[in-house]
């Protein structure tokens, strides 16, 4: 089955880097996350960078959490 590699920033009301590291841990056993930029009072944004067989799952995962840019999607060979 083929890999992919993802980046993408997201962009999140109340939501920690550990929420999100939870809510995507179930797609990828390789995943970082860290602030990207200053954080907003009205809400934050994380990039994201992770490796998981079903890129369409993770972003599902992330709409409930947020609203996802700047997306990068690369396979794996």
């Amino acid at each position: 089955m083929a890999r992919y590699s993802l980046e993408f920033i997201l962009y999140s009301h109340n939501t920690s880097s550990k929420i999100i590291s939870n809510s995507l841990s179930d797609f990828s056993e390789s995943i970082e996350i860290a602030p990207y930029l200053e954080e907003e009072p009205q809400g934050s944004d994380y990039r994201v960078s992770l490796k998981t067989e079903d890129p369409t799952l993770v972003f599902d995962a992330c709409t409930q959490l947020g609203r996802i840019k700047s997306i990068k999607v690369g396979e794996i060979e």
